[in-house]
Parts: structure tokens; C-alpha cells; sequence
């Protein structure tokens, strides 16, 4: 053991040699009675369980590096404290799903649209749900507002040569189609349909057709003359100009009344032979009966003439028909069950509009659902408040014939836990629709009601947990740094020792 030598005061007898307990002992004893430590704190009984024991200011050794690493920790907790507190002052919300609370018989539905070539005495609003309810026109809390067009085109009706261009002019058929388009019906026996009279006379401007029957005698007279004929105009031998002087789009053909009655039937047919010429867009009402000589040269001079007065590319444009747009708002009572709330074109006592060329290009200004969605908007969430009407300030624009938006909206009822906020947040997606041609264009917005419910709760944090996290950022932080100071000096003392070594 290792032995310790004092030296002797005068007056004092000589020190013995001591291990190393003994003279740990006999140190603390001279500290005390030298006044180096309280006598109190060394006799005191809760000596033993101290953990924040003092250190003699003598035995610290301070660095600049510590002083910055200091500082470097201070930082960090003051910013971890702003943080934590920012996020314990902040309520975070929760949200879970459960089946729909909501036991109300009717769904209110709010709505503000402008149809942006639609006279308020033309448009009415429908409804009808999954219960079979169908209504048109309704009136009752409908307030319409006429809106005037913008600039100084008016609106107008369209002619039959623009009807005619517009819906025609960009119709395209595969090599199949054309040639079922383009062939005799001689036979109902061969390989073609011919089941669409309106179609075959839709896809050429013109269509000269010569309604015959096998047992009549005139016909089969007449049937080599209009051979020649129809082979001559379908080559394009026999080229038959319009007003404009362009080649108009000519289709001569036949049609057995034997064997397709329906169609003659249909087209009225009381005398054979009968031959007419049709122009498309007419819907097989509008037609010219061919009363001259059954000579060739007869039938090429009539259809000159008859063709020679049309025009049949006017540079049509699509364009407003009405004189003004029409703003509607209000709201309706719905059974609570999936629906479809619609706008759409009817006709007046005094004036009457082709219905299938009407245009539902419209303004969603709003549309929600619930009572009073804008009064309660301002409580709501800010995450959940642009669910409530998602379409509004949104244009919807068709810019041809036959075609019609239609919005699907998913409706999710949403209660908030706490307060007496209820809320339907929406989904929105919107396609455009092609109609047939006799089809009534509507605006068409769609709803599906969700069967559950989103509850939102608050995330209100105890204060406890606040506290916990203060400590445990005060003390995390001086811990790592600590033991970030401690492991950089034992580095650099053990840098510096292999560089004596190296000297």
C-alpha cells in the first residue's frame, strides 16, 4: 500500500505513516478543523444521500470551447421550448369515422348558378331522388335574376345551314360504317343493317333516294335509267355544285319498299316510284319530291336546281341563341337519400325553342348543403372549411351541340366534438356528357350521400405532459452536450499525447 509522510508542526508530535483510507480520513479531518469545510455539512446525516453534492470552484476547470458549447445548448433549448409550446397552445384535432348520427328526413341543398345563354323564362330547376320523386319547375324559395351578355353580340336563333354545318361538318366513320351509310337498300338479305334511315341521309349533305317495289311495273321501267343516274353522281362523273359554287356532298340510292317497309312507312310512302331528294339536319320531314321527266338528263337538271339554291358551308360559329343569361339561387328540401338537382330549357306559352340545341354552359357561384353554410363557415376548421362548396367561382363551359356537364358529388356529413357545428364536406369531380340528338341538354349535379360520419375531436394536451417535455428538452439537451464536450476533449487529448509520442 501506498504510504503518506506529514510534516511535523512544532510543539507536535511526529506523524505516523498511514494507507491510503486513513489518509483520506485524516484529510477530510484537517479540512474541517482548517475551516477548508463546514463541520455541519461533514457531520450531517444527509451527506450520504445528496445528489447535487457541490463542486469546490478550485477543482472546475473552464474553456472557451466549453463557454461555446454552452451557448451552442442554450440556443437549442430556448428554440425547443418556443416549438414545444407553440405546439401545446396550438389544439391539434382527431378525427374518426362511425355510422352516420344524422336521423334527418330531408337534405337541404343550396345552390347559386348563372346558365350563361338561358332566358329565365325559359329555364326551370328539376329534382328527383332514389325514392322515385321527380319534380320539374320548381318555384317555391327559386329566385332568378335575368343577366345580360356580355359585349355586343345578342343572341339568335340558329339557321338550318348552321344547325346543319355545326352538327355534321365533323363527322368521321370507319370504312364499315360508310359503306352501310353509302349502299342500296336493295335487299334485307345482304350483309348490311340498314336500320338508320336519319343516319344515312345525316351523313351526306344531300341524298336522293327513289322508293320502288319489285311487283310495280313503272319501277322496273324506270329501274335502268336511274342505274345510269346513280352511278353517274356517286363517281363524281355528274359533279352537282351549291349557291357558293363548291361541290355539295351528293349520295343517290335506292330503296325496296318490299322488303323495308317500316322505313317507307315511316317516310310516308303512298306511290312508287317516288323519288325525293333530303338534306340532313331535317330529320327526314324536310324533303323535295322529283315530279319532272324520268330521264336521265331530267333528274341531273333537278337536283342542279334544287341543290344550286343551298348553301351548304356558311362558316358557321357556335353562338349565343338567347338575349340574355339567367341567374338562379335558392335552395330546396330533398329526401336524404342520393339525387340529382338539374337545369334545363322548357318551352313558353308565346315562344317555343328547339330544346336539343340548347346550350347549359353555366356559373357555379355556390352550391353546398346543410343549413347555413356560410354563417357557420367562419367556426369551422380552416382544413375543412374549402370542402364545403368546392365548385364556387367555377365556369363550365360546352362548346357544341348535344353535350351537357354533369357533376358527381360525394356528400360526407361531419360533426364537431365540443361545439354544436355540423358540417357536409364535398368531393367534386365533373365529366361532359354527349346526348343524342333529340336528347334536352341539362346541367346535371349528382349527389351521393356517404353512411358515415367524420367526427372531429380536439387533441387537448395535459399540462403535465407539457412540463415532461420541458425537463426532458433542459436535461436531453446539457446531457448530449455534455457528452459531445467530453468525448471532443478526451479526442483531442489523446491527438495531442500521439503527437508527443511522434516528438
Amino acid at each position: 500500500k501506498p504510504h503518506f509522510c506529514f510534516i511535523r508542526r512544532p510543539g507536535r508530535p511526529p506523524l505516523k505513516s498511514l494507507d491510503a483510507v486513513g489518509a483520506a480520513a485524516r484529510l477530510r479531518s484537517l479540512a474541517v478543523r482548517g475551516g477548508m469545510l463546514p463541520h455541519a455539512a461533514y457531520r450531517a446525516w444527509y451527506h450520504k444521500f445528496d445528489a447535487f453534492k457541490a463542486v469546490p470552484k478550485e477543482l472546475a476547470d473552464a474553456s472557451a470551447f466549453g463557454a461555446v458549447m454552452t451557448g451552442v445548448g442554450a440556443a437549442l433549448v430556448v428554440l425547443l421550448v418556443v416549438c414545444e409550446t407553440s405546439a401545446f397552445l396550438t389544439a391539434q384535432s382527431h378525427t374518426r369515422l362511425v355510422i352516420d348520427s344524422n336521423e334527418d328526413a330531408l337534405l337541404r341543398i343550396n345552390f347559386d348558378v348563372t346558365m350563361l345563354d338561358m332566358s329565365c323564362d325559359n329555364v326551370v330547376v328539376g329534382i328527383w331522388d332514389a325514392f322515385g320523386t321527380d319534380k320539374l319547375n320548381i318555384t317555391r324559395n327559386v329566385l332568378k335574376q335575368r343577366v345580360d351578355h356580355k359585349g355586343a353580340r345578342k343572341g339568335k336563333p340558329y339557321t338550318e345551314e348552321e344547325i346543319a354545318e355545326l352538327e355534321f361538318s365533323n363527322m368521321s366513320f370507319t370504312s364499315e360504317e360508310l359503306a352501310e351509310l353509302d349502299s342500296d337498300w336493295g335487299s334485307s338479305s345482304d350483309h348490311f343493317k340498314h336500320d338508320d334511315f336519319q343516319a344515312v341521309v345525316n351523313a351526306h349533305a344531300f341524298t336522293m333516294v327513289n322508293f320502288y317495289a319489285d311487283w310495280c311495273p313503272h319501277c322496273k321501267q324506270f329501274a335502268p335509267t336511274w342505274a345510269k343516274f346513280e352511278e353517274a353522281v356517286n363517281s363524281g362523273h355528274e359533279q352537282v355544285k351549291d349557291a357558293d359554287g363548291e361541290v355539295a356532298n351528293v349520295r343517290v340510292l335506292k330503296i325496296n319498299c318490299v322488303d323495308f317497309q317500316d322505313a317507307c312507312r315511316e317516310q310516308k310512302v303512298r306511290g312508287f316510284p317516288s323519288i325525293r331528294l333530303y338534306r340532313r339536319g331535317q330529320e327526314g320531314k324536310n324533303f323535295q319530291v322529283h315530279q319532272g321527266p324520268r330521264t336521265q338528263e331530267g333528274l341531273n337538271a333537278w337536283v342542279r336546281s334544287v341543290v344550286s339554291q343551298a348553301h351548304t358551308h356558311v362558316n358557321a360559329a357556335y353562338h349565343d341563341i338567347f338575349n340574355e343569361g339567367c341567374r338562379l339561387s335558392g335552395h330546396l328540401e330533398a329526401s336524404r337519400v342520393p339525387g340529382t338537382l338539374h337545369f334545363q330549357a322548357m318551352h313558353t306559352r308565346e315562344h317555343s325553342v328547339n330544346l336539343a340545341l340548347t346550350n347549359v354552359s353555366h356559373v357555379v357561384h355556390h352550391f353546398s348543403f346543410g343549413e347555413s353554410p356560410r354563417g357557420t363557415l367562419k367556426h369551422l376548421p380552416k382544413e375543412y372549411r374549402r370542402n364545403v362548396s368546392p365548385m364556387d367561382g367555377v365556369i363550365y363551359v360546352t362548346d357544341k351541340f348535344h353535350k351537357a356537364p354533369h357533376h358527381f358529388i360525394k356528400v360526407v356529413h361531419t360533426r364537431f366534438e365540443g361545439s354544436n357545428l355540423r358540417s357536409y364536406q364535398q368531393t367534386h369531380q365533373w365529366s361532359t356528357r354527349t346526348l343524342q340528338r333529340n336528347a334536352i341538354p341539362q346541367a346535371k349535379f349528382s349527389y351521393d350521400l356517404s353512411p358515415v360520419e367524420v367526427v372531429v375531436s380536439k387533441g387537448d394536451r395535459r399540462w403535465y405532459d407539457y412540463l415532461t417535455q420541458l425537463f426532458a428538452i433542459v436535461g436531453g439537451t446539457f446531457s448530449v452536450m455534455s457528452m459531445t464536450v467530453g468525448f471532443l476533449r478526451a479526442f483531442s487529448m489523446q491527438v495531442k499525447s500521439m503527437l508527443n509520442k511522434m516528438n
